[in-house]
């Protein structure tokens, strides 16, 4: 019960620590920078038909002969303005501000008359004055007879997250005092039409450059002019975009979810917005409370969980949990809703892992060591490690599975013992088991169990894996590296070490009597390679695999076929192959093979030749070439029967 309690107590805590990082601006960033993700899986997408952008970008500065540092000419507006009415715009928005009168009344006339002749939306701001020592915002409103003209007045300010803009400017802000932004006056969506909270976040289509976009100058040129389909009942925005950051760029360039290509002017967002509302395709979120109570039910539900399994199991769920939320919150996106966690997941899930593991470790898995040491005087550390796991590990029993055994042996062993004193013995092979043996257990493979100067190895089991002949392999060419290191040192006298694999099904388990029973495993296979590991004497070489360790580490290692081999007390013959380190080049396993081929074709002169080329080629193979050189001279003194096919029945282990 007071487990529970601390349990469901330390569920709380970090549910209110999760939820006071969420509301802050911090982890709002974190959350929408995750956001940022989904658009960069997701690339560009298609934003409204009818948008359009002229800007005034450095191509029409220099062709329009405009000063980078002096304000647009109100004459080249109202020509645009009138020049977009002919070729059938829809609507023309100015992300420009045109506040108080200009040098030439004239000019200014002009440009009213020309706003009235098609709908223009214009743009205000949101300004800050000082009066009596308080800072009041006020709405900086386009001059009068603009905006008598215009058909309708929006805020052209931005909604910035920490210098990103991805959340929408709405009426329902203090400071705009009941305009509508002016991406919202553009769209002139009815009354009842839905629109976004100022939570719900913009849905940018790409980075800066992905909306449809004209220069101002081409517009105004008529020789030759733009086709009018390209601008023919388009909502057209106006305003700046420039690649250099200089002048009034400074200030009206903005990050957005697609910030690793570069910042996007403030008339693309804009032109963006207004896009989003007339597709009806932007993020939308629910409630924050929402949103919060969920994520804090989530965090608990995983404080329980993670503290009522394993670690290993947790090392699982955990990231199938990351790889769940990724998956639903990234479909999500792409169906225009915004799950948040990316603090429950990516910081939540982790740091409460890490607790439950300490939790486990430090005093559950205290019992299990206590057991472990006690038992670890009497059983292997093997069968220590998982009766400390399972008491039902101490019960007899086994299991057929499909594993990869070894079986190693030192060559002359005995008659080398004999030379030695006992105790120089014991001394060679203990050392010689720990640095050369070693690289069974870095290979994840088990080892089952000493036989005098020899080892049995499985892998497979009791762990099951898919690569066990793989891994097999690749323990037998470092086990022969590590053997040779063993005699480079000179400590002792040389050891050559043969090994044999085979794959194959076998019986693995606590096999023995009711009190006495060791971890080991029995079976046909395990005996064939045994059988196989002492066929290297006739062929000189120091590893042999079977054709089923073979086939699987054919384009890993390149197994050399050896040949066709019936063992002593097999009714059955057994194709055996070998890996070198280096392996052979190409021409020796070419010569190699075509003399096995001669030799199965009872082509016994040219088989002498060439096996004889063979041993010029490498000298690792010239027992290999003696030994069917010797067997070819037994069949030419006594011929095969019709039924051979080119095996070699072995009368001797």
């Amino acid at each position: 019960m007071k487990r529970r309690a601390y349990l469901f107590a330390l569920a709380l805590l970090v549910a209110l620590l999760q939820g006071v990082y969420f509301v802050s601006d911090r982890g709002t960033a974190f959350e929408a920078w995750f956001m940022d993700l989904w658009f960069q899986f997701r690339g560009a997408a298609e934003p409204h038909e009818e948008i359009l952008l002229v800007t005034m970008d450095e191509g029409s500065y220099q062709n329009l002969g405009v000063p980078l540092n002096q304000a647009w000419p109100r004459a080249l507006h109202a020509k645009l303005v009138d020049r977009l009415a002919e070729m059938g715009a829809k609507r023309v928005v100015f992300d420009v501000l045109f506040l108080g009168p200009g040098a030439d009344q004239a000019v200014d006339e002009e440009l009213a008359r020309a706003f009235g002749r098609m709908q223009t939306v214009l743009a205000a701001d949101i300004g800050v004055r000082n009066e009596s020592g308080y800072e009041l915002s006020e709405i900086l409103l386009p001059h009068t007879p603009f905006m008598e003209q215009s058909y309708g007045v929006g805020i052209a300010g931005a909604a910035e997250d920490l210098g990103y803009m991805r959340r929408f400017l709405t009426a329902e802000r203090e400071s705009m005092q009941g305009i509508d932004a002016i991406s919202f006056v553009a769209a002139d969506l009815p009354e009842d039409a839905p629109k976004p909270s100022p939570r719900d976040f913009i849905n940018h289509y790409g980075p800066a450059g992905t909306i449809p976009t004209l220069s101002y100058y081409q517009v105004l040129e008529t020789d030759p002019p733009l086709p009018a389909e390209l601008v023919r009942e388009k909502i057209v925005y106006v305003g700046l975009m420039l690649r250099s950051d200089v002048g009034p760029a400074q200030k009206d360039s903005f990050l957005t979810s697609y910030a690793r290509y570069g910042r996007t002017f403030g008339v693309e967002i804009h032109a963006t917005i207004t896009s989003n509302l007339l597709k009806h395709d932007w993020i939308r979120r629910a409630d924050s409370k929402v949103e919060l109570g969920l994520l804090s039910l989530t965090l608990m539900g995983m404080v329980i969980v993670l503290f009522h399994i394993n670690p290993l199991r947790g090392a699982v769920v955990v990231p199938l949990g990351m790889a769940l939320w990724v998956l639903v919150a990234n479909l999500g996106f792409r169906y225009g809703v915004f799950i948040p966690g990316a603090l429950a997941v990516v910081i939540g899930a982790p740091c409460i892992y890490l607790l439950s593991t300490l939790y486990y470790y430090f005093i559950t898995r205290r019992a299990q060591r206590h057991i472990r040491r006690a038992f670890e005087f009497y059983i292997s550390p093997q069968m220590a490690r998982t009766v400390s796991r399972d008491s039902n590990a101490l019960k007899l029993g086994g299991k057929k599975v499909i594993a990869t055994a070894m079986f190693t042996d030192i060559a002359g062993f005995t008659p080398l013992s004999e030379t030695m004193e006992a105790e120089e013995v014991s001394s060679m092979l203990n050392c010689y088991f720990t640095e050369v043996m070693d690289v069974i257990f870095d290979n994840e493979g088990t080892l089952l169990k000493f036989t005098g100067d020899g080892v049995l190895a499985i892998w497979g089991a009791p762990v099951q894996t898919q690569d066990h002949a793989t891994k097999a392999c690749e323990t037998a060419l470092k086990i022969h590296m590590e053997a040779n290191r063993f005699n480079d040192s000179k400590r002792f006298p040389p050891l050559l070490t043969r090994i044999g694999l085979h794959s194959g099904p076998m019986v693995v388990g606590n096999l023995g009597s009711a009190r006495r029973f060791d971890f080991t495993a029995i079976g046909d296979a395990v005996n064939l390679c045994s059988r196989i590991e002492g066929i290297n004497k006739y062929f000189g070489t120091d590893i042999l695999l079977s054709e089923t360790v073979a086939q699987v580490v054919q384009i890993s290692h390149s197994p050399l076929r050896m040949g066709s081999i019936q063992p002593v007390g097999k009714a059955d013959c057994i194709d055996l192959y070998t890996v070198m380190a280096p392996a052979p080049d190409s021409t020796v396993l070419e010569v190699w093979t075509k003399a096995l081929s001669l030799f199965e074709e009872r082509r016994w002169d040219e088989a002498v030749r060439t096996f004889s080329d063979v041993s010029d080629l490498d000298s690792r193979l010239t027992k290999a070439v003696l030994f069917y050189l010797e067997q070819i001279k037994e069949f030419q003194d006594n011929s095969p029967s019709h039924a051979w096919r080119g095996e070699i029945v072995l009368s001797a282990k």
